[in-house]
């Protein structure tokens, strides 16, 4: 076998390979003999990743045959010819990404690939967001031609093993009871894997709706709206191969609350995706599929749950066990590889002091966020809103009786998490991440939302707390008392440029309707900022009553 080269393939040729049937039988005869590989590297995830993306990336395939009927080593690359960009198969989709070799090849394998891999296209450094194992690193770093040129970071990664004396312990611990129970009293509750596809079509738009919201909330990005792809990938994945995913939901009343999306190596789960509605978020929707995900796992003959690296809090709490993967980087030569090092450890400099006086890690990021972010006309706003006269809140009231005189004729819809994705901030007071981020904690303290939208944009929200005694009105720093079966609405948002007069009525009408449906409430306060003139306006026009007006109390008050 040291006789014969590596044989790099890209583009058309590359294209013609993955479709050639004799080709795929040996790849996966390789991946079946590999110890290290995973799903991401197995044909399936591969090819629907090449054929998706094919207008942004070429696929670069480096192959060394022990024979014409067996392959020693493959390695699946994608490359960004625009950006001079080079990268694994899959990018950012692939969780784990390594080369294919069977076991004692690797190091000849690699050393041959790379040279050949530097020879034909330009490029700073190829990074793999996790080796699958630790030791694969220590490869790395053996190979001749990659020498002084390859970095390696280790990470913890938490584990969930499948045991059935642990799922029974779940199972049977008395907070868990009680939130199922809850939750069953809500409805009908239903557990089940996806393995059809058009199942899968009907619910995957209330998934990406939730995974959406919440990747917004956590890292300010939405994956699904900024990749228009994305959700192409996924659905042509699953069709390729359904037993390769495995893809959880829980309906209450038919509706989705909660899913899981998780690639399968073998008898081990790769989590991708877990989301869940903020809407029944007080009984830890999330907590509970993870437990129905490991019986039905379970029985389904899987012996571990991966909850991948990377640091989430929540995953820590389900972790019984944890192993070493890697981050690692190889880059196209030591200079550029020295370079990098200064910058890395220039970081972790930098979070060392942040932690040494007590500063987390995520504060260091958020504030390399904002600074990114800058913009000065917003902090001069913000101030002048701080101290200005947003620092005080009207209050009016209406009630049972004057709430029925009202025509409930606007066109709003209640708790649409679509309808806030539109909105654009547009004040140089306003960050959309923000707004979003508080949006998403609001519902999942049982607040409810009221959007209306026009050309696409949101035009109008408001916030509705139902069945509450007291009004905390952090603007002023005061806690307003109200009476028993009180209504508190307030936070009303209007487009600029979408300005209607006859919209705020008919939508505050709604509202108050929406409000009084409940016959247990016998008020509704209404709470605004008095620079609000045209939400104030039509509120005085449908003869709310202005009780007071709450202004920032001073230190010494």
């Amino acid at each position: 076998m040291s006789d014969r080269y590596v044989d790099l393939l890209h583009g058309q040729k590359a294209h013609a390979l993955l479709d050639d049937g004799f080709f795929v039988e040996l790849w996966r005869k390789l991946y079946e003999q590999c110890p290290h590989a995973t799903a991401f590297q197995g044909p399936n995830f591969v090819r629907t990743w090449y054929k998706t993306y094919r207008e942004q990336w070429q696929p670069v395939i480096l192959l060394w045959r022990h024979s014409d009927e067996e392959l020693a080593g493959l390695w699946m690359l994608a490359y960004n010819i625009s950006a001079k960009e080079l990268s694994h198969a899959g990018t950012i989709q692939s969780e784990y990404q390594a080369w294919l070799a069977l076991p004692g090849k690797d190091i000849p394998f690699l050393s041959a690939a790379w040279e050949e891999i530097k020879r034909c296209f330009a490029f700073a450094a190829l990074r793999f967001i996790y080796l699958p194992a630790a030791s694969l690193g220590g490869i790395l770093q053996a190979v001749p031609s990659m020498k002084n040129c390859v970095a390696v970071r280790k990470q913890s990664r938490p584990l969930l093993p499948l045991t059935p004396e642990g799922i029974k312990e779940s199972f049977s611990k008395k907070s868990n009871k009680s939130r199922f129970n809850r939750l069953k009293k809500l409805g009908s509750l239903e557990f089940r894997r996806i393995t059809d596809p058009a199942e899968l079509d009907r619910m995957f738009s209330d998934m990406i709706m939730y995974y959406d919201f919440r990747q917004t909330s956590v890292s300010h990005i939405a994956p699904f709206q900024a990749d228009p792809l994305k959700r192409i990938f996924h659905m042509n994945l699953f069709a390729g191969s359904p037993a390769e995913n495995y893809v959880t939901a829980a309906y209450l009343n038919e509706r989705l609350i909660s899913a899981f999306w998780g690639a399968v190596s073998g008898r081990v789960v790769h989590l991708g995706m877990l989301v869940f509605s903020p809407f029944v978020a007080e009984h830890s929707p999330g907590k509970l599929h993870i437990m129905q995900l490991s019986e039905l796992l379970l029985r389904d003959e899987k012996t571990l749950l991966d909850l991948t690296p990377g640091g989430c809090t929540w995953k820590e709490r389900f972790a019984d066990a944890h192993d070493e993967v890697a981050e690692a980087v190889i880059y196209s030569s030591a200079s550029v590889k020295m370079r990098d090092d200064v910058l890395h450890e220039f970081l972790h400099l930098g979070k060392r002091c942040a932690s040494g006086v007590g500063i987390p890690v995520a504060t260091v990021k958020a504030a390399v966020s904002c600074l990114r972010d800058f913009r000065p006309a917003r902090v001069v706003q913000k101030m002048k809103n701080r101290h200005g006269q947003s620092r005080q809140l009207c209050v009016y009231r209406c009630n049972r009786a004057r709430a029925e005189t009202f025509q409930c004729d606007g066109d709003l819809n209640c708790n649409s998490i679509t309808d806030l994705f539109l909105f654009e901030a547009v004040r140089a007071d306003e960050d959309r991440d923000a707004f979003l981020s508080e949006a998403l904690a609001r519902l999942e303290h049982g607040q409810f939302v009221y959007t209306a939208r026009a050309n696409n944009r949101l035009a109008f929200c408001g916030w509705m707390t139902k069945t509450t005694t007291a009004f905390p009105a952090g603007e002023v720093g005061q806690s307003l008392p109200l009476p028993p079966g009180s209504v508190a609405l307030r936070d009303f948002y209007s487009h600029p440029d979408l300005h209607d007069a006859g919209c705020f009525e008919s939508a505050i009408r709604r509202m108050v309707c929406e409000a009084f449906a409940s016959e247990g409430v016998s008020e509704a306060y209404i709470f605004l900022q008095p620079d609000v003139l045209d939400i104030r306006q039509a509120i005085e026009s449908l003869g709310f009553e202005h009780i007071r007006t709450l202004a920032l109390k001073s230190a010494s008050e």
